[in-house]
């Protein structure tokens, strides 16, 4: 828009040089042949030539400048919006709490759980998106022994109230296979819940500490005295 602006003005501005070098041209043979006098006349509309050519240069510079602010406050102001957002998109979550708690395990390792009831963290996983819940579960012989209890907000304790999938049980509603209930680097096996999801038991309080850095030796001269 800015150039079709320019290019208009720049075209009226040298129409005027035109006509006015066109005008002072007829103006000098219509006086070299006596047909106008060189007097107030023609001192009149050299005059008349130059105003207008000023009044329009000072308009010209006017309304390129104001153009110019126009087009430069809009882009600024376009620059600034934000992009309207899909309403029916769905946001993706902020964090994956199984990843982070499956990350350190397997970079420190965990000490071999005792017989006993241990707080737990519990993971479930439906793709990409995880919850993470404080509980508690009793643990017999390196293996989970009963059913885990998820702790509420006010500090209590309830039985956990997923089901696992029917997949594991016998047509008595036992375990088919116990190596399910196995604990391996303080973590459980993965279960499948009755409706897809992914379960799995961490025993944050049997992390392995965390391994300690090497001390780097320092320069020769430190250690050097003589």
């Amino acid at each position: 828009m800015i150039f079709i602006m320019l290019f208009h003005q720049s075209a009226i501005y040298i129409g005027i040089k035109l006509t006015r070098l066109h005008v002072h041209s007829t103006i000098g043979s219509y006086v070299r042949i006596g047909r106008i006098p060189s007097g107030t006349v023609l001192i009149g509309l050299k005059k008349w030539l130059t105003s207008l050519n000023k009044e329009y240069s000072m308009k010209s510079i006017l309304t390129i400048l104001i153009s110019v602010l126009t087009i430069g406050a809009f882009a600024q102001g376009q620059s600034g919006k934000q992009p309207a957002s899909n309403s029916s998109a769905k946001s993706a979550p902020s964090g994956n709490c199984y990843s982070e708690w499956y990350s350190i395990f397997r970079e420190r390792g965990a000490k071999p759980i005792p017989n006993g009831t241990h707080d737990i963290v519990i993971t479930i996983r439906h793709g990409n998106y995880a919850e993470c819940f404080m509980g508690k579960v009793d643990v017999f012989g390196g293996k989970i022994s009963g059913k885990p209890q998820v702790q509420k907000v006010d500090g209590s304790y309830e039985e956990w109230d997923t089901r696992l999938s029917a997949y594991y049980f016998d047509s008595e509603g036992k375990i088919k296979n116990n190596a399910v209930l196995e604990i391996a680097n303080g973590m459980s096996q993965e279960l499948s819940g009755s409706e897809g999801e992914i379960v799995r038991a961490f025993f944050y309080q049997f992390l392995a500490e965390k391994p300690k850095a090497n001390k780097k030796a320092p320069a020769p001269t430190s250690l050097i005295k003589n």
